[in-house]
């Protein structure tokens, strides 16, 4: 297939989305010259507990029409004055990236009008459909919609069910309406305690989530709050422990570590560490004093995150790489307190060309009581793990009539290997949030252990899949009632079938263990144990339909049509060529970050990945031998790149993207086919 087998250079280009909106209305500058002296302006706070900082700000009054446009400023505070004429009430929208939070005034009666998470739940107890992107169509077929009755009462609402929340923190403020600051404290804390999720299912349903972000022992699961935009009343949070929460000005902290963060990488690779752009260099190769002053006790050392360590192969490695020249950190959240104390923060990081990638870092502070800064830590696990929320559409090629989604979860362990390239996990027994047991182990040719099925029987068998599916749907209406899982019999598949409303009913931040037997241990003793928490729960299918994904090329697709539909697979390139894959990225779909492809030899499965820039819309997935039992690449060295063995085989591939959330999608492109009649 000439398409797929001619390497290319990966190059790319985003063309990001800019929220654009009309109207005369001032800057967060100063008001607008040409407004009569009875103008009126609006002003107040954007935060989600850190400022939101350069969001673009739009007004919208009761015919539809925006009246007044700004920026938030650094603080997170903006500043608006009204066009002549505007008619309330008034709908604010603040865009920053790929997150609206929305806001609501019913008059100018007060002026200040704040645009955090908490005014976004307003938001969206006050639409028909829960959604509170839709706020500003509905009010301007109803303007009735946002009356001062219905806006405050639904204030009243929302600070009943935040009220223990409040009372530890003794924030009196009205949300709506109170003057804060985004400095950690007081309201600013509440909104770092908090995490809401509002989440779409349909045009008329939504479903949402509040939580306390706090710390918690091992093993705890939270306590949310959950209901839709059906239900009649809501009730409160639980009870709070203040010493449990994010300690004041959190905020301020994650911000100047960002920052320290960016001075480091702001200074040449040789600037940073004594020898640059050289493999397996250690932690102690690093000699600028703004990267040690990155980590704990300003000793790089001191950092492990699911065993690995600081080096220019191991975590970090961007430090001692030229490639990593001008790496800019942003957008720092706090996540919740881990039991020792540790913080986790999310961030996003963007390179020198634009590209970005999310994701989230422990931090430890210097002080428990009374911190004064935040420094890299990483999670102290000895061993490599995660929980992941996992979304898929799988689309055949040779059968469109069998694509289906599926929705669940990821639990990721690397496939490590010992000085002797053979695995070190002997099994890892995963414990679901609800007490149900998932098993994994190595597989020949895969960078990942695998999830079993019938574990402990005879029946046992490694599946060559590492994604639990809660459930499974059809795209295709005539599939309606039918299981994928009857037809695609070689991938796991959760025993039991969720229904979309349980699958709602899930914490988003659910507490997972993890215990570790090494390939020596035959006991019922783990070597280690390890707890991992999500960021969010996994979609129901109805909220994953929501969701865009990216696609391959048509005239890709066209090609892997031509070469599979023969037999549901094709033949992997050969020396010189590589696999090469094309794709786009509509509107509302997240820039792939990963490329896999699945494929056997001589009866055994492998995978190989690649990661790629967000700004790529081309790449190159080389073969790589995982151990030495693998045989479907041409090279001898295990972790090393090489060309594809003669007799391998292609049968899949995925474009990977995570949310800013930790939420992953994948859309899969399967060659084989499925159900009655494919083998």
């Amino acid at each position: 297939m000439n398409h797929q087998l001619i390497p290319r250079a990966a190059v790319g280009l985003i063309l990001a989305a800019v929220l654009a909106a009309c109207g005369g209305g001032s800057t967060t500058t100063g008001g607008d010259s040409t407004a009569p002296a009875t103008s009126t302006t609006l002003s107040g706070t954007a935060a989600t507990g850190a400022p939101f900082a350069g969001a673009d700000v739009s007004i919208i009054d009761r015919t539809g029409a925006v009246v007044g446009t700004g920026k938030t400023l650094a603080d997170g505070s903006y500043s608006i004055t009204l066009n002549a004429g505007a008619a309330a009430p008034f709908v604010l929208r603040a865009v920053r990236d790929d997150l609206t939070l929305v806001s609501m005034a019913a008059d100018t009666t007060n002026t200040t009008v704040n645009i955090t998470p908490i005014t976004n739940l307003i938001a969206s107890r006050l639409t028909t459909s829960g959604d509170p992107a839709k706020l500003a169509a509905e009010m301007q077929a109803d303007p009735t919609l946002l009356s001062s009755v219905k806006v405050n009462a639904k204030v009243d609402e929302i600070v009943a069910m935040l009220k223990p929340l409040l009372d530890a923190i003794g924030a009196a403020a009205n949300p709506l309406t109170g003057k804060f600051a985004a400095d950690g404290t007081g309201s600013d804390r509440v909104l770092d305690s908090l995490s809401i999720k509002i989440t779409p299912e349909s045009a008329s349903t939504t479903n949402i989530e509040v939580s306390i972000r706090q710390a918690t022992t091992d093993g705890v699961q939270p306590q949310p709050v959950q209901f839709s935009n059906a239900s009649a009343t809501i009730t409160a949070l639980p009870a709070v422990n203040v010493a449990d929460l994010v300690k004041p000005g959190t905020t301020p902290l994650i911000a100047a570590l960002l920052a320290k963060m960016n001075s480091c990488y702001a200074l040449a690779a040789a600037d940073r560490v004594n020898t640059p752009d050289t493999n397996n260099v250690a932690a102690g190769d690093i000699k600028a004093t703004a990267c040690k002053e990155m980590f704990y006790n300003n000793d790089p050392s001191t950092f492990k995150n699911n065993g690995r360590v600081v080096g220019s192969s191991s975590a970090f490695s961007s430090i001692f790489r030229s490639t990593g020249n001008n790496l800019v950190f942003d957008r720092g959240t706090y996540e919740f307190t881990r039991s020792n104390g540790d913080i986790v923060v999310g961030y996003r990081s963007t390179d020198s060309s634009g590209n970005e990638t999310t994701d989230s870092f422990a931090v430890r502070p210097d002080n428990l009581a009374t911190p004064t800064k935040l420094q890299q830590i990483g999670n102290q696990y000895d061993y490599d793990g995660g929980i992941k929320p996992y979304h898929q559409l799988r689309t055949f090629v040779n059968q469109p009539a069998s694509d289906y989604y599926s929705t669940g979860y990821v639990p990721a362990v690397s496939n490590t290997l010992n000085g002797s390239n053979n695995p070190i996990f002997g099994k890892v027994v995963v414990t679901t949030p609800r007490g149900g047991t998932l098993v994994l182990k190595p597989k020949t040719g895969f960078n990942m252990l695998q999830l079993v099925k019938a574990a402990g029987t005879p029946q046992e068998v490694v599946s060559g899949s590492s994604f639990l599916r809660l459930r499974s749907v059809y795209v295709s209406a005539d599939k309606a009632g039918q299981d994928p899982a009857d037809a695609d019999t070689k991938l796991f598949f959760s025993f039991q079938k969720f229904a979309d409303a349980e699958i709602t009913g899930f914490a988003q931040q659910g507490v997972w263990k993890f215990d570790y037997y090494l390939a020596a241990n035959a006991g019922a003793t783990p070597d280690a144990t390890q707890h991992y928490r999500t960021r969010a729960r996994a979609l129901s299918i109805g909220e994953l339909k929501q969701q865009a994904f990216a696609n391959l090329t048509p005239s890709l697709v066209t090609d892997l049509v031509a070469e599979s539909s023969a037999n549901g697979y094709f033949a992997a390139p050969l020396a010189p060529d590589s696999v090469n894959l094309d794709w786009v990225v509509g509107t509302g779909a997240l820039a792939p970050t990963g490329l896999t492809v699945w494929g056997f030899r001589s009866g055994i499965g492998f995978n190989d990945s690649v990661t790629v820039k967000s700004t790529a819309r081309t790449g190159t997935i080389l073969c790589v031998k995982k151990s030495n039992a693998d045989v479907h690449c041409t090279g001898s060295v295990v972790n090393a790149a090489s060309s594809y063995a003669s007799g391998s085989q292609l049968n899949g591939m995925h474009l990977f993207a995570r949310d800013p959330s930790g939420r992953e999608y994948a859309h899969f492109y399967a060659t084989y086919s499925i159900g009655a009649g494919s083998d």
